[in-house]
């Protein structure tokens, strides 16, 4: 879908270079934003201070969207997250937020199919449960439905209707064979472990990503019925916090179990990515029973805090009472500090679950101050001969060399194989680098006056 290239347009023709980096970073970070005020003024203090600390533990324990926000599946995973949270709002009878929870989804789905069974799924229900929480006075949330709708898919719909090429006909077309049902309710198992998902890393290469949820486990099966049984509970008793978590979790079960099991076969690189979605299911779980545990102690908690405050009274030290600006204080500085402690983390790795490899950014600037000191601006071809073990490591650093030159001036160009995300084609009449790579060293560059077909085959 377009709304990806949409919003992030405006940035990259302010800055060519890195625009479109700073674009996403920023939209990322407003969305968020939103979701925090639409869960203060829909929910109190406790809900907008969860959902920043559960943004604050996947920056630190899983920084793959952080890293690299301009990647389609990180910059639909902060709208896919900020999406549960308004959610939320919606369900507990806020409809005037469905409007901007339509255009949220609507971004997650353009960015990667990968959200769509659940973003469909919770659409659907979290209007249902909230138009029964509480009605609105007025239809204009369903006037500006329409319009967002239109502004949304007007271009799919375009495209679909007079291109040659259309996109959403894509979707119907017969699908290779995929893994099926039991690793989707497999992958469900792993988001309702009691190995937390929110206190472990989450995988970054293939095979790690599919061998975390490959193993069977029986808790996955009555977890949902926990869940269901906690919202035929909330439904009941009015409690229409509960409900609205409940169904977003079950909702985000069913989107998994989806994801999953439509998976193509054999196409282990599709977990890298799809792996983030049982992080936060997980999270939604452990949130989810946590509430009705709450819920449940609601009178006996309520007990304790009269008998502390009468023992208060007696001691002479009656309770304190915060206004709202203090309570707004607190919360903003609880805010700052975990920003704080998630920048940190993310500048300063640790382990070996982080993306952000600091040998290749210096071994890409390395390579790219080689080109730039021998060939003059204007287009230059490139390749990198690679010996080593790592498949993925010179097609990244290709890439990051790419994106150097471009905002130093010049005009890269790849080979077909290496310029399926850019657009840059070497053009065979300009200079041409082969740059050398033996393991994670650069080991040095050789310079052409034009392309040389062949160059990957040279010995040396």
């Amino acid at each position: 879908g377009p709304l990806e290239y949409w919003l992030l347009g405006p940035f990259v023709h302010l800055d060519p270079g890195q625009g479109v980096l700073l674009g996403s970073a920023a939209l990322c970070a407003l969305i968020l934003s939103v979701t925090i005020e639409v869960l203060w003024r829909t929910s109190g203090t406790w809900a907008p201070v969860i959902f920043t600390f559960v943004i604050v533990d996947m920056a630190i324990v899983s920084p793959t969207p952080f890293v690299d926000p301009v990647w389609n599946n990180s910059f639909g995973f902060f709208w896919f997250a900020g999406y549960l949270g308004v959610a939320f709002a919606v369900g507990q009878g806020n409809l005037r937020y469905f409007p901007l929870l339509l255009f949220m989804g609507s971004v997650a789905v353009d960015s990667n199919l990968l959200y769509l069974p659940t973003i469909g799924l919770l659409l659907v229900a979290s209007a249902v449960v909230g138009w029964r929480a509480r009605r609105p006075d007025d239809r204009r949330w369903l006037g500006w439905t329409v319009v967002v709708a239109v502004a949304c898919w007007v271009g799919p719909l375009y495209q679909q209707l007079f291109e040659a090429r259309p996109n959403l006909s894509l979707l119907l077309r017969p699908t290779p064979k995929t893994e099926g049902w039991a690793l989707g309710l497999r992958a469900l198992s792993r988001a309702a472990s009691l190995n937390p998902v929110w206190a472990a890393p989450r995988p970054t290469d293939e095979l790690s990503s599919y061998a975390d949820i490959a193993s069977r486990n029986v808790l996955g099966g009555l977890v949902v019925v926990l869940v269901v049984a906690i919202a035929v509970a909330a439904w009941r008793k009015g409690e229409s916090a509960l409900l609205s978590l409940s169904v977003v979790t079950l909702a985000g079960a069913a989107g998994i179990v989806i994801l999953f099991a439509r998976t193509p076969a054999n196409d282990l690189l599709a977990f890298i990515w799809v792996n983030l979605a049982v992080w936060l299911v997980g999270i939604c779980v452990w949130l989810t029973v946590a509430l009705a545990l709450i819920t449940a102690l609601r009178p006996q908690l309520a007990e304790v805090r009269g008998q502390v405050a009468e023992v208060r009274t007696q001691l002479g030290r009656p309770g304190t009472r915060f206004s709202g600006r203090a309570r707004r204080l607190v919360l903003l500085s609880a805010l700052a500090v975990a920003g704080a402690v998630a920048a940190l983390v993310t500048t300063f790795p640790y382990g070996n679950q982080f993306l952000l490899d600091w040998a290749g950014v210096g071994r890409v600037q390395q390579m790219t101050t080689a080109i730039q000191q021998h060939i003059p601006h204007g287009k230059v071809g490139f390749g990198i001969l690679y010996r080593g073990r790592d498949f993925y490591q010179s097609a990244q650093d290709q890439h990051g060399v790419a994106y150097l030159l471009l905002a130093g001036g010049w005009v890269p160009g790849m080979e077909p194989q290496s310029d399926q995300l850019l657009g840059l084609p070497i053009d065979p009449k300009h200079p041409f680098v082969v740059l050398g790579e033996d393991g994670p060293r650069f080991t040095g560059a050789t310079y052409y006056p034009v392309y040389q077909p062949f160059w990957f085959n040279r010995s040396g």
